[in-house]
């Protein structure tokens, strides 16, 4: 359906071709079009006022059809920018660059000693590369890299014409039959916010678990539990994975940011316990150094910040044990191996004190108390912060592992290899440190956001970590 919304002069078209922080791949495509383009706009009495690569530069006081190529990169190209949106009835996006960001958004920080090699004039400051929308409203875009030049013929027609309409209007309405909610205690689902995308269900097998997969069939296909169970109700570890593989956030655990909040309202006095792996994930994330992250979870009302880890209240055995890191790997062991289970212990106390608060990268850990924040949720605390701009101090306390020289299972893979070894009796003495998460909890379901690919961000939060336990615990 066409809805006219915009009213161009009922004389020929004045159109114009500008390129931002692009290759001006789109432009040139837009010239292949060779004689075909000529006709066009011969038939239609249309007018190329600017576009430099046909020679034409005078600019006009006002165009009915601007097209802009590029994302915007500099604040000379914003005031422009700001410039055409006023002179042009109809803005045109001319491909991903334009409309999306293209590859110069993918570098996401303006380095100062990168862009002084590009540019010494004072008049052109660099920004972050950005789509033409962030900045002003866009009428039509035309996507891909570069352009397809046929769907550009398509709307100068359709503009010429003056059949206007706004794009990306429904062809039909189209709703679902149903949507699937799945609940549970500490985490649930949002059915219609899910987009079927299924990393939850990839993640969830990967382990070996399967709690979630997929129902129904066509428009009605959605994630859930076998039979739409409460996740409580199934093979669900708590392991909050999922969580942190969901791009939209449509499974989400309980989040108890308020609750701390409501209680520095109230004037108490909180500590922090601040695990070694969360406090390494949240330096990478916020790209800062560990010590600038302690003066800022005082700034957010802590009276004391502690670095803690659940090693510190387990005791050395000499005979087979297998310690579970949280409840996530005692559920998962005491459900696939439950022949094991004869050596499994608890998962570590965490013997917090009153008005202590854990700060974790592990989701299981809500299990046991409401005083807990992921590194996610802490990580959305600080987002107000300045953190470049504080001080770095030392954390007040510092726990360290009670055991050293145990075997580490890190993993789904490597945990499943070490128990069906241990079921074998290969192995008969000592402890086992399990960890269900891949990469264990430097990866785990609570982590912060990155803006890193996975193996980068493994590989730096290791750094930190390495760094972390050379300064504090070695």
């Amino acid at each position: 359906m066409l809805r006219k919304v915009i009213v161009v002069s009922e004389r020929n078209l004045v159109i114009a071709i500008y390129s931002f922080g692009g290759c001006e791949g789109c432009r040139h495509e837009m010239l292949n079009l060779g004689e075909e383009l000529l006709n066009l706009l011969a038939k239609y009495g249309i007018t190329v006022a600017y576009e430099p690569l046909l020679g034409y530069v005078d600019e006009k006081e006002e165009y009915d059809v601007v097209f802009i190529e590029g994302a915007v990169t500099s604040t000379k190209e914003v005031k422009k920018l700001m410039e055409l949106r006023s002179k042009a009835k109809i803005l045109v996006a001319l491909g991903s660059c334009s409309y999306l960001g293209g590859i110069p958004a993918l570098m996401k920080d303006v380095k100062d000693e990168l862009t002084k090699k590009f540019t010494k004039s004072p008049a052109i400051i660099p920004v972050t590369a950005s789509p033409i929308g962030k900045y002003v409203k866009i009428d039509y875009w035309l996507r891909g890299c570069p352009i397809n030049k046929f769907e550009l013929t398509a709307l100068l027609k359709t503009i010429a014409e003056g059949r206007y309409f706004r794009q990306g209007i429904k062809r039909f309405n189209f709703c679902r039959d149903s949507v699937v909610d799945i609940r549970g205690k500490l985490i649930g689902l949002d059915g219609e916010k899910c987009l079927i995308c299924g990393r939850c269900v990839g993640i969830c097998s990967n382990i070996g678990v399967n709690a979630l997969g997929h129902v129904n069939r066509g428009i009605n296909i959605a994630v859930a539990t076998p039979f739409q169970e409460p996740l409580d109700n199934t093979t669900c570890i708590t392991c909050g994975l999922c969580t942190a593989y969901c791009p939209v956030g449509a499974i989400n655990y309980t989040n108890n940011i308020q609750l701390v909040q409501d209680m520095f309202k109230n004037g108490e006095k909180l500590v922090a316990y601040v695990e070694y792996e969360a406090l390494a994930a949240l330096a990478e994330a916020e790209e800062t150094h560990p010590n600038k992250l302690v003066t800022a979870i005082k700034k957010l009302g802590f009276d004391k910040v502690v670095l803690w880890t659940p090693l510190a209240n387990v005791r050395p055995s000499a005979d087979l044990s297998i310690l579970p890191m949280s409840h996530a790997e005692h559920k998962y062991i005491s459900q696939f191996y439950p022949d094991l289970k004869k050596y499994l212990t608890q998962p570590p106390s965490m013997r917090i004190p009153y008005r202590g608060v854990l700060i974790t990268q592990c989701v299981a850990r809500k299990v046991y108390s409401d005083y807990v924040l992921t590194a996610r949720e802490l990580q959305m605390m600080i987002k107000k912060l300045n953190i470049s701009d504080l001080e770095s101090s030392e954390p007040d306390h510092v726990f360290k592992p009670a055991i050293y020289g145990y075997l580490k299972a890190v993993g789904p893979y490597e945990l499943k290899g070490v128990l069906e070894t241990v079921r074998r009796g290969v192995i008969k003495s000592g402890v086992i440190v399990t960890y269900i998460c891949p990469n264990g909890c430097l990866m785990g379901g609570g982590q912060p956001h990155s803006k890193l690919p996975f193996e980068v961000c493994v590989e730096c939060r290791e750094s930190y970590f390495d760094k972390f336990m050379k300064a504090y615990i070695l």
